[in-house]
């Protein structure tokens, strides 16, 4: 790569040369209390979306709650009787 692609080309390179472009200095790497933020700020991924597509899904969703207040419900006399 020691060779100057653009030598073969004169006219690209007088237009190219017309050019100036002035870039700005910004920091590359972020600083740690941005990058926290991204993260605590970012979506994630809804767990039970697999569940709700389904009709079973949709049901299971709505049983489990049900069954599990049932069960914590009478755990206390199971121990106490």
């Amino acid at each position: 790569m020691d060779r100057d692609p653009l030598e073969k080309e004169p006219h690209l390179r007088k237009n190219l040369d017309e050019y100036h472009v002035d870039i700005p200095d910004f920091p590359m790497k972020r600083k740690k209390g941005e990058r926290l933020l991204h993260f605590l700020a970012s979506p994630t991924k809804d767990p039970f979306e697999r569940m709700i597509v389904t009709t079973n899904g949709v049901l299971l969703l709505k049983v489990v709650p049900l069954m599990a207040a049932a069960v914590l419900t009478f755990l206390p006399l199971l121990f106490y009787l």
